[in-house]
């Protein structure tokens, strides 16, 4: 059975860079099979790991509603649709990509979302570790069939707003029924303590363990040049932090 990672956080926190850091930790602490998922619809997972996805889950399913009577002669839907997927999925040094794209447009989408969750988790369970950086209102996660995950990883910047917006995230997966065997906030992009204010928000939050990620220029430079993360140094002071707590709390 796969060991599921959401990434969960509001835009501009960094949480597609925490999620290529903790693939590319993954990676080099073991050699397990690993699979990222990209579920944000501004998707850049993949261009932070240095591949880029040819065709998205959201064409896939696009590509069902409009021309479900084309598919190849002898070819059962669920085949042709593990076939796309298998398309979909672009391989990295030590992970597969699947990303998800555009959100659902106008029309019915109940049985293809029916059929993609279901090949989705068995295309998850083939995996030792599954990485999904999720949008921030985490609908992908909800409309899976499989809702439990091994850690949530709550991702905020070092703010009162963005400590309060994590909180409201881990209380919106409550709801969800999302369960979550670990709680992690990951306070990212800090330069200094925290401010008291801040810090009063992180003690309210009911999570099992804060890690803090200090700021890196070349971090944000490798942001700003659409720079793969496998480029980074393992001497960075971010990815060592991130690194250090990916061994201790997966």
């Amino acid at each position: 059975m796969s060991y599921r990672i959401a990434v969960v956080g509001k835009g501009g926190v960094g949480k597609s860079t925490i999620s290529a850091m903790l693939v590319r930790a993954l990676h080099q602490s073991s050699d397990k099979l690993i699979m990222a998922v990209d579920a944000d619809p501004n998707a850049n997972l993949g261009e932070k790991l240095g591949a880029r996805p040819e065709h998205t889950i959201g064409e896939l399913r696009e590509q069902l509603l409009k021309k479900a009577d084309e598919i190849p002669p002898g070819q059962s839907k669920q085949e042709y649709v593990e076939y796309q997927m298998r398309l979909a999925t672009v391989e990295g040094p030590g992970f597969d990509l699947l990303t998800m794209g555009r959100p659902e447009g106008p029309g019915c989408y109940c049985y293809i979302n029916n059929i993609l969750r279901t090949f989705l988790d068995l295309a998850m369970e083939k995996y030792d570790f599954v990485v999904i950086d999720n949008e921030a209102g985490m609908e992908h996660l909800s409309r899976r069939t499989t809702m439990s995950m091994d850690v949530l990883l709550l991702v905020t910047d070092p703010t009162k707003v963005g400590v309060e917006t994590a909180s409201r995230l881990l209380a919106l997966a409550k709801e969800m029924g999302l369960e979550a065997k670990k709680k992690v906030l990951i306070i990212n992009g800090m330069r200094e303590a925290l401010h008291d204010v801040v810090q009063q928000e992180v003690e309210r939050i009911d999570v099992d363990e804060v890690v803090r990620i200090p700021f890196s220029d070349d971090l944000l430079n490798f942001s700003t040049e659409g720079l793969s993360i496998w480029e980074l140094s393992e001497a960075d002071h971010a990815y060592k932090a991130l690194a250090t707590a990916a061994a201790r709390i997966i």
